[in-house]
């Protein structure tokens, strides 16, 4: 969405396709070829990074505050780093109204829990470039996103002279789902008001709210299963070019679980953090965190995401929008997260046929984990 906050003329919209994503439109009666939006969209396709990370630092960390980092999803990094720089500008990152989602700034310290816990929905940028801008001359701003989302903001705010003010966290990040997910699920349970979280730490479980109750959702239930599925992602998603193990960002985050975490820390839950820069290394050092140097092997063959972008496209995904017009909507539950039985001949079939990608897919991913390893121990 840095091409739309980059037109002064307002003739670059978002606007949403039938597979439930966000894309953008021009109107031709609008634009007067500028070409600002060509331009910021180019410089943030450069900022890539490399599987080459001699000056990027991996570490298990954890909040001090026992209560924020219980409220988040892993060890509550990002809302430790968070409160450091609200005492002198703003922290922006994803808030979630129980239906959508969207990046938002934040000022105060008690505004800070609605930026807590994983979101596995996609979240509009657009509008708070406007709020950066307004905030980096007054002091820091951190902005937490998804790698093409800092890599958006980096390159609108390249050359803005109170650059230096701009803090970036990006995510390990396993694709953006299609918002098709979460009108599905409303539209068979409208008794649903909205949802309360996505995960509690390191189990997946939807929890939503009924009748001003909050109870869990089954473990098929979209989005979470659609999620994992991985069959309504962005096209982009499919073959990602940011996940790479050093990033333009100043850090990088994700979930540390198994014999990598501190064994000590892991019922709490850890954060995974990869400092990429002197500002990265700053945050670390500067909020009221705990942390532990990691060597690289003892961490990525769990989290490949990191260093591996790619997952098959299916046939699933290719007649996405199709197929959500065509199925009921417990059909195309069935068939999107993946639990499809027999009984459904299609469903089931491609169920089978998208695990065997997936198996081969494992096998090209481990080959790129190993060989990131050997370069880098």
């Amino acid at each position: 969405m840095a091409c739309v906050a980059s037109c002064n003329q307002q003739a670059v919209c978002k606007t949403v396709g039938a597979d439930g994503h966000a894309y953008v439109h021009i109107d031709e009666d609008k634009c007067i070829g500028c070409l600002k939006c060509e331009k910021v969209c180019a410089e943030a396709h450069a900022l890539v990074g490399s599987n080459v990370p001699e000056s990027s630092r991996p570490y298990a960390a954890w909040a001090n505050d026992m209560e924020m980092r219980a409220a988040s999803t892993s060890g509550g990094f990002a809302a430790a780093v968070s409160r450091w720089i609200v005492s002198s500008g703003g922290s922006v990152a994803v808030s979630f109204d129980g239906r959508h989602a969207s990046h938002v700034l934040v000022s105060s310290e008690a505004q800070l829990p609605q930026l807590q816990g994983s979101k596995y929905v996609w979240s509009d940028a657009s509008s708070v470039y406007s709020a950066i801008e307004s905030t980096l001359p007054l002091g820091k701003v951190l902005f937490v996103g998804t790698g093409c989302q800092v890599a958006g903001v980096l390159a609108y705010f390249s050359g803005n002279k109170f650059r230096d003010n701009l803090y970036t966290v990006d995510l390990i990040c396993g694709g953006v789902p299609s918002d098709l997910l979460m009108q599905a699920l409303f539209g068979m349970h409208p008794e649903i008001e909205k949802i309360c979280s996505f995960r509690s730490k390191d189990k997946y479980e939807l929890k939503a709210s009924e009748g001003g109750k909050e109870c869990v959702l089954p473990s098929d239930a979209l989005p979470i299963a659609g999620f994992r599925g991985e069959q309504t992602m962005r096209h982009s998603c499919y073959d990602c070019p940011f996940a790479r193990a050093h990033r333009a960002s100043d850090i990088t985050i994700g979930d540390l679980w198994g014999s990598a975490a501190p064994s000590g820390e892991r019922r709490s839950g850890v954060s995974l953090v990869v400092v990429h820069s002197p500002k990265g290394a700053e945050m670390l050092s500067a909020a009221d965190v705990s942390f532990e140097a990691l060597e690289w092997k003892a961490f990525v063959p769990d989290n490949a995401r990191l260093v591996y972008g790619h997952t098959p496209e299916t046939f699933l995904r290719r007649n996405l929008a199709r197929n959500y017009q065509k199925m009921c909507g417990e059909r195309f539950s069935r068939v999107y997260s993946l639990t499809a039985a027999p009984a459904d001949p299609f469903g089931f079939a491609a169920r089978v046929w998208i695990y065997a990608l997936r198996k081969i897919n494992r096998v090209k991913c481990s080959r790129a984990v190993n060989s990131f390893i050997d370069k880098c121990g």
